[in-house]
């Protein structure tokens, strides 16, 4: 009864409770409309902020939902639009207006001496944020950019700690000169690789002429303008980013071992005598390693050398404050890598302070300075192909564990760098950049800046190379052998910028700007170098222990630039925006009387979406705008410091005439009292466009660059005078023409968006197409330049498949044989008659085969979020470009050690790619290194995770992201001979690249 009882009181409650919970809830009603147009907006989300309830507006705009009057708060969203909150207020009708969300128009580019909206910009600009930037832990901020700005083709090359990628905007324009795009660090030159990504603002790279002239010679080959961090007023932060990586397997062949090792050997048996071997002993004669065979004694050399993962770390914290008159900014970095290989580390330590203090009301100073300590051990270079190619059978290392110099019969270990003090190479280099500003505001409009920059690189390299190193097998000097590098670099920068904007009648908008730029690089180099050392532990350290001292030299430079520049930047209703720049560069590597140099440029912009024509579309079409630009820009880089005057060297000894002449000095360089700028000559053609209430941003650009009066080292007839050890004699001249052309496309989708879940994806487009269009003597054969054909073009044997047992008797024609390389031939025309390319393989034989040059690149970068979680993967195609692969190449027919995996031909497999094992001829094997170098990389795969606010706010933070990331995870190559390595090393064989793992903390306060 009791039971009963109670059962009956919980109910009533209940009942009670639910009708009085819908006794405050009612049906509020309303209409959305956008704030500026009053037009409605369907499709917006209206939710009630804390709870369950959502509901979307119908076509009108209007919408119902159930709310509490009293205490709820309804949220207005939708995309394209900033989210709306306000509370009922008791009504039961509730309209709501929203704004849009201009935020990206109105974002601040930063350009040449300046700064402009993103909607005012004429030229060809790409922008990213701090955000962008340290998505993913990097040491090295190009990294971060791969793939992400379309033109520019960033490439890691190598796996080795401390390289940094090769970098190329809009294609190569030069063949002798410089092709590095310009980079400005807080307005001063300087080089990217010491700057912390974590004290990044923000990233702003110039691509066209129109953009980059304003750095007249400086700019030709783009610009990348990186702006550090500065404090807030009245806004103070603590952060703290640390992070931890380790490395997977490297992408690199290993070495047949095993059984396929010895099939290998029982082919080139076959080969040499036409039936297999009955015994092993037919095929390894030596005793030693016949012994080592038959007891199992196999080495895998890439194991060997790879002995252990490779690490990183690193660790930042970063202070920002500001008053009213003074923000500061502040960080402490040090990172350490250790590579694959054992002694291979890098560790930098770092500080940086960015200071600016307002004096008056119209005046304010600042200086930034930057400065890191880092110290490198670098390993032998060519370890990895050594191992490729060392005999794979033996004991590499002893019952102790250690290194067996020889380990087996007269064979040396390539693991002898990893002897105590037998290999050393060791950087250690400070570097500096201060930069300090005055800047004055004398009226309403007017801004006059001046700032001075000082630059230094102090860096000094020891190397030791020991008897039992694999660098000293062998080498030019006798081992043991000390060198010391010492280098000291360091330049000055004086720039002043007046800036006056007025605007007239409302409509008319005028800004001018006036520049002039000093500066001043000087380098100062000595090296020297001992042999012969009694003990290994002096390593580079004492070179007068050297029993002979081989080598001293030293060297200075100096350059000097001075400049002077005008930009006008025009706007009308802020729709119809004009750019004309000119800037006239001197230069003292140049050639007197060809030194200065005027570089104009001018850009035009139409904003068509602000047009009254497209107000009916502008819920389809919400930005439109319309560029064009053209202008000069210019190159001296390259040609060095005194290229313009005659040079002489002296040299141990030369060849005059078949004889060997000691110590004689001749003509290096000619001067040439006519050499001067090479100049390019750009015109792009832009759109930016934004689609579906902001939900699509597209950027499409087309651009023709024509480059003139290359600077070119030409070889001149050896009649000039003597030859020299390498090269004939050389001048530098203005003669040539190259060409890029290329379509860029920039495409953003916000594919979803609500307030849980959002979705967007980044793409990434690029195709160029460069040629050179004039040689003055036609094709350099011997210099692999051809008219008509990018610079970095393949010239060899055309690898044509294997010859086969059927196609004897014509292999023969060609002087080859069943299971050789069949190439491809050029005919010759023998007493007047042709012989259609029917004739034994000579080198005139080889021909264009393809460029290093990618037919187009493709960047696609997929971003999520759910509630606190996000996930990022980045993925990377390069495609139809050609790479010489030297892993490829260390296949050869012989008895060394050979690439596993290969499908070389037999009697039984004449559909192979690689030839027969222990055939004679040599000719073509090069041929196989020349393979389709497309594939397609997940970049990077990044999951994290932000602490709720509810949980900050009683840790007192106000932000905590826990997140780990997978650098190249998965590698798809076009080319099945290239599986199991990277094509983004370009075919290097030096270091491989590798997977890598990291997992990071970052916390602001």
């Amino acid at each position: 009864m009791k039971m009963a009882k109670h059962t009956f009181l919980v109910l009533l409650c209940t009942f009670l409770f639910l009708g009085l919970a819908n006794a405050q809830e009612r049906k509020i009603t309303g209409k959305v409309t956008d704030a500026n147009k009053g037009e409605p907006i369907p499709g917006a989300t209206v939710s009630v902020k804390g709870k369950k309830q959502k509901v979307a507006t119908d076509v009108n705009g209007n919408y119902t939902i159930s709310a509490d009057p009293a205490k709820d708060v309804l949220v207005v969203s939708f995309i394209g639009y900033k989210e709306q909150s306000l509370p009922i207020g008791g009504k039961s009708a509730v309209n709501v207006t929203i704004l849009e969300d201009t935020q990206g128009l109105n974002e601040v580019v930063v350009v040449g001496y300046g700064t402009v909206k993103k909607r005012d910009l004429t030229g060809s600009v790409v922008s990213v944020r701090a955000a962008d930037i340290t998505a993913n832990p990097v040491t090295n901020v190009m990294e971060s950019l791969q793939g992400k700005i379309p033109g520019m083709d960033i490439n890691r090359t190598s796996g080795a700690v401390g390289t940094n990628p090769q970098v190329l905007l809009r294609g190569d324009r030069s063949i002798y000169g410089d092709n590095s795009p310009l980079y400005i660090v807080d307005g001063i030159q300087s080089s990217y690789d010491q700057i912390n990504p974590s004290d990044i603002a923000s990233i702003d790279v110039l691509k066209d002429a129109s953009s980059t002239a304003i750095y007249g010679s400086a700019g030709s080959n783009g610009v990348v303008i990186i702006t550090t961090k500065k404090g807030k007023v009245d806004q103070s932060s603590v952060n703290v980013d640390s992070y931890y990586g380790f490395s997977g397997d490297p992408h690199f062949l290993h070495s047949m071992t095993g059984d396929e090792y010895i099939q290998y050997q029982k082919e080139r048996y076959r080969t040499a005598n036409g039936v297999y071997p009955t015994d092993l002993s037919q095929l390894f004669t030596n005793a030693n390693i016949l012994a080592a065979v038959q007891q199992n004694k196999w080495i895998d050399w890439i194991d060997e050398i790879v002995n252990k993962s490779a690490t990183q770390q690193k660790y930042n914290i970063s202070f920002s404050t500001g008053v009213k008159k003074t923000q500061i900014y502040t960080s402490f970095t040090y990172s350490k890598e250790s590579g694959l290989l054992t002694n291979e580390n890098q560790t930098r330590g770092g500080i940086r302070l960015n200071l600016d203090h307002q004096l008056t009301s119209w005046a304010t100073i600042g200086t930034n300075i930057n400065v890191n300590y880092t110290v490198k051990n670098a390993r032998y270079n060519n370890i990895f192909t050594k191992s490729l190619d060392a005999l794979p059978l033996g004991d590499a290392r002893d019952a102790n564990g250690n290194i067996n110099v020889t380990y087996i019969d007269g064979h040396t270990t390539p693991l002898g760098d990893e002897i105590p003090n037998q290999s050393v190479d060791n950087t250690r280099s400070p570097y500096g950049i201060l930069n300090g500003y005055l800047q004055l505001t004398p009226i309403a409009g007017l801004t006059i800046r001046s700032n001075i920059g000082l630059s230094f690189n102090d860096s000094r390299q020891g190397k030791y190379i020991g008897k039992l190193s694999p660098d000293g097998i062998p080498n030019t000097y006798a081992t043991p052998l000390a060198t010391i590098n010492n280098y000291f670099g360091y330049g000055y920068t004086w720039e002043n910028t007046v800036t006056y904007n007025k605007t007239i009648a409302k409509n008319h908008n005028i800004t001018l700007t006036g520049i002039t730029s000093w500066a001043d690089n000087r380098n100062d180099q000595n090296n020297e170098l001992a042999q012969g050392q009694d003990l290994d532990s002096y390593l580079f350290y004492n070179l007068a222990n050297g029993t002979q001292k081989v080598g001293l030299g030293s060297s200075y430079t100096q350059t000097n630039r001075l400049s002077f520049a005008g930009r006008l930047n025009y706007s009308f209703m802020g729709k119809y925006l004009l750019s004309f720049t000119n800037r006239w560069d001197g230069v003292s590597p140049l050639a007197e009387g060809h030194k200065w140099a005027m570089f104009p440029a001018g850009s035009a912009a139409w904003r068509v979406s602000d047009e009254a024509f497209m107000y009916k579309v502008k819920d389809v079409v919400n930005e439109l705008k319309l560029r064009v630009g053209y202008g000069v820009t210019g190159n001296s880089g390259g040609i060095g410091a005194y290229s313009s005057q005659t040079q002489a060297i002296t040299y141990q000894a030369i060849s005059l005439n078949g004889a060997l002449v000691p110590n004689l000095q001749y003509v290096g360089y000619f001067s040439n009292p006519n050499i001067s700028w090479e100049k390019s000559y750009n015109l792009n053609l832009g759109a930016d466009m934004s689609f579906l209430k902001n939900r699509i941003d597209l950027s499409v650009d087309y651009y023709n660059t024509e480059t003139k009066g290359l600077l070119f080292k030409r070889t001149l007839p050896v009649t000039a005078a003597i030859t020299a050890w390498a090269s004939p004699m050389q001048t530098w001249q203005n003669i040539g023409e190259t060409n890029n052309k290329g379509i860029e496309i920039a495409l953003t989708t916000r594919n979803f968006a609500n307030r849980k879940f959002t979705w967007t994806t980044n793409f990434a487009f690029t195709k160029n197409n460069e040629k050179i269009v004039y040689l003055p003597d036609g094709d350099l054969v011997s210099e692999k330049l051809f008219q008509g054909h990018p610079v970095s073009s393949f010239y060899d044997y055309k690898y044509l498949g294997i010859w086969s047992t059927a196609d004897a008797t014509e292999a023969a024609k060609y002087g080859a044989q069943p299971g050789y390389v069949k190439v491809a031939t050029n005919p010759k025309i023998i007493n007047g008659v042709s012989d259609d390319g029917v004739h034994p393989y000579t080198s005139t034989d080889m021909q264009i085969l393809g460029s290093a040059v990618p037919k187009w690149l493709l960047g696609i970068n997929n971003t999520f979020t759910y509630q606190n979680f996000d996930f990022n993967v980045f993925t990377m195609i390069r495609w139809g470009s050609m790479i010489q692969s030297k892993l490829i190449g260390w296949y050869d027919t012989g008895d060394n050690g050979q690439p596993k995996g290969i499908d070389y031909w037999t009697p039984e497999n004449q559909g192979a790619y690689f030839p027969r094992p222990g055939i004679a001829s040599t000719t073509g094997i090069a041929s196989l290194q020349y393979l389709d170098g497309s594939y397609l990389k997940i970049k990077t795969i990044t999951l994290g995770y932000k602490l709720p606010q509810s949980l900050l706010n009683k840790l007192t933070m106000k932000q905590m992201r826990i997140y780990a990331t997978a650098y190249n995870p998965l590698v798809f190559t076009k080319e099945k001979a290239l599986r199991g390595t990277d094509p983004e090393t370009n075919g290097s064989d030096i270091f491989p690249l590798y997977a890598s793992f990291v997992v990071g903390l970052n916390v602001t306060f």
